[in-house]
């Protein structure tokens, strides 16, 4: 049934499509407007195009310019609604390679193989698609700004509005700073600014403001820029710090003195390298030695099923792999929430402890340890030196004081493994629990504000890192008055975050290149925009309910969009002090950069110092 229904889709999808170049007429005298009449006019000019489209393939546009006296030339509303003026793709294909390669991660490459294998083959230069793809963007971009009425619109039904602000970039790249509404998920806009200061953002904040109207709060992450252009383009407007930024940059500085202090050691005393050959050699043994998995019979033993076979070496090598591997498995500890939440380097320690512990234990039975191999007691050794070193020793007790103190400040924000499901979710915070969370911080800072002054306090030098931060922010961290107990409170950028963590992850896809930053270079702000397409009410706001009329939606925003190749032109900032390539690759750069010094410095007049 499948196999037929394709074939009965693609015998269609042939027959729909026009023979290969015929031509077409597109005459303005034969189209008239809704409800009336078509004017002829006389002829101004008649133009030629081949047009390429994925739903009618290849044809020949004639198209007919008609006009009167005084009046406007009239052209082809068909023919505008089908490819842009002057173009030869269609807009349904250039919607198709800016979804297929910015929503999907499909390669140009992939892209151009899969047009030329459909039943009626489309075949296209990979530098031509590149160009689709840029356009598809260019539209979007004016499609979205057209969209703007309806949007602020539905943000002003909706009441209280929060705005996410955030950027991301890549190293030397400029920045990508996106504004998003915190509960339907739509991105407002996106920007490219050379780098993260207060003018540069305060001036996108004001253009979103104009846009969609000022917003009930902002919440952005710890950076000085981000809250000094609050402050400059939305007067009045509360501005909090993302709870999630706040904790991360506790527990980095935290962690910062015994994380160096552990990690050195533990690369003095080649632990996990002595482990790991220990590991290997124990494991080639076993291969030579054995030639049955029937003589493996630890795993026997732990399900308490009976075992017919003496104690021996192979057994006892068993047992030790067996240490190895658990140790191994430190990361299991954790919930994968990255560095400082998940301390892996603290896992492992704790891990080795238990399992130094656990090795004393078993060689405590003389029996055992009368048959036990010396690989075994090797190992014990080795892991009773580690626990017994005296910088090891002095290194985790700092790290687990600080540990501690860490999670006092996770279980004031909510934000402790049980809160934290996974590391990008939004954590909104029922409006209920909100006084809970406030009543905790205060707690938490008092306490604070006591071991910081009593100098006999061991966790005095860890009360003031969390103290400082805390009091910092202080005026940012929870609203004063609290939300209605059924409003959900947002209070991290992690949703914006995930936004372009999925971004990236599409580019990456698209190229198998692991950094981005040529992307970030080249890819205009409108591509900030893309993961709208994903958004269910933007697809209802702007597209009428289905991404299916995107290539009609991007005709209608053609109309006004202004010209392609200017947009193309001005979309490139520079970093600070970032001369223009064009000049930088001048064969006499360096001695034309000289003459201009010299020759300014003879031609202007000298400071007094």
């Amino acid at each position: 049934m499948r196999q037929l229904c394709w074939a009965s889709t693609t015998e269609l999808q042939q027959r729909l499509v026009l023979p290969q170049d015929v031509p077409l007429n597109f005459d303005a005298a034969h189209e008239a407007p809704v409800g009336g009449e078509a004017a002829a006019g006389q002829v101004l000019k008649t133009s030629r195009r081949t047009v390429v489209s994925l739903e009618l393939g290849r044809f020949q546009a004639r198209e007919i310019v008609r006009g009167q006296d005084g009046e406007h030339p009239r052209r082809s509303a068909q023919l505008a609604g089908l490819v842009p003026p002057g173009a030869c793709y269609g807009f349904d294909l250039i919607a198709h390679v800016g979804i297929e390669s910015f929503l999907r991660g499909h390669s140009l490459q992939e892209i151009r193989r899969d047009l030329a294998g459909r039943p009626v083959p489309i075949k296209i230069p990979t530098s031509t698609l590149w160009d689709q793809q840029q356009k598809f963007l260019f539209y979007l971009g004016h499609l979205h700004q057209r969209a703007a009425g309806l949007v602020r619109q539905y943000l002003a039904e909706r009441g209280e509005t929060t705005w996410l602000l955030d950027g991301t970039l890549e190293p030397g790249t400029p920045v990508f700073l996106g504004i998003e509404d915190a509960a339907s998920g739509l991105l407002l806009g996106g920007w490219k600014v050379p780098s993260e200061n207060a003018d540069d953002i305060a001036s996108c904040l004001d253009e979103a403001a104009q846009r969609y109207g000022q917003p009930t709060r902002v919440v952005h992450d710890l950076s000085p820029a981000m809250g000094g252009a609050c402050d400059l383009a939305l007067p009045g407007v509360d501005h909090f710090v993302c709870h999630y930024h706040l904790c991360r940059d506790v527990g980095e500085e935290l962690y910062d003195s015994p994380q160096a202090a552990l990690s050195q050691r533990l690369r003095s005393l080649k632990l996990q390298g002595r482990m790991r050959e220990q590991r290997s050699r124990q494991t080639q043994w076993l291969r030579a030695k054995t030639d049955s998995p029937a003589q493996f019979v630890l795993s026997e033993l732990m399900a308490g099923r009976p075992v017919q076979v003496p104690f021996s070496h192979t057994l006892g090598r068993e047992v030790l792999l067996a240490f190895h591997h658990w140790v191994l498995d430190y990361r299991g500890d954790g919930c994968r929430r990255g560095f400082p939440f998940d301390p892996y380097m603290l896992y492992l320690h704790r891990r080795v402890l238990r399992a130094s512990e656990a090795v004393d234990r078993l060689m405590a039975n003389l029996e055992f340890a009368r048959q036990a191999p010396a690989a075994l007691v090797n190992f014990q050794n080795l892991l009773r030196q580690y626990r017994l070193d005296p910088e090891i020793v002095k290194a985790t007790e700092l790290y687990e004081r600080a540990f501690a103190m860490f999670d006092r400040l996770r279980q004031a924000l909510r934000l402790t493994p049980q809160h934290m499901d996974h590391l990008r979710q939004p954590h909104e915070l029922p409006g209920s629990e909100q006084h809970e969370l406030k009543t905790a911080l205060d707690r938490l800072r008092h306490e604070l504000q006591q071991q910081s002054q009593d100098e006999r306090d061991t966790d005095r030098g860890l009360a003031k890192i969390v103290l400082k931060h805390l009091d910092k922010y202080w005026t940012h961290l929870v609203p004063d008055q609290p939300h209605a107990a059924s409003e959900s409170w947002t209070r991290t950028t992690n949703q914006l975050e995930r936004h372009w963590g999925g971004m990236k992850r599409v580019r990456r896809r698209a190229h198998g290149r692991g950094k981005l930053s040529r992307d970030f270079e080249s890819l205009p702000e409108e591509y900030v925009l893309v993961p709208n397409l994903e958004s269910p009410v933007y697809v209802d706001l702007v597209l009428g309910g289905s991404l299916q009329s995107l290539p009609a939606r991007l005709a209608e925003a053609s109309r006004d969009a202004g010209s392609y190749a200017a947009w193309s032109g001005r979309r490139h900032p520079r970093l600070v002090g970032h001369l223009a390539r064009r000049l930088l690759r001048q064969d006499n750069f360096i001695d034309h950069l000289i003459e201009a010094c010299h020759r300014h410095c003879q031609t202007t007049p000298q400071n007094d110092a």
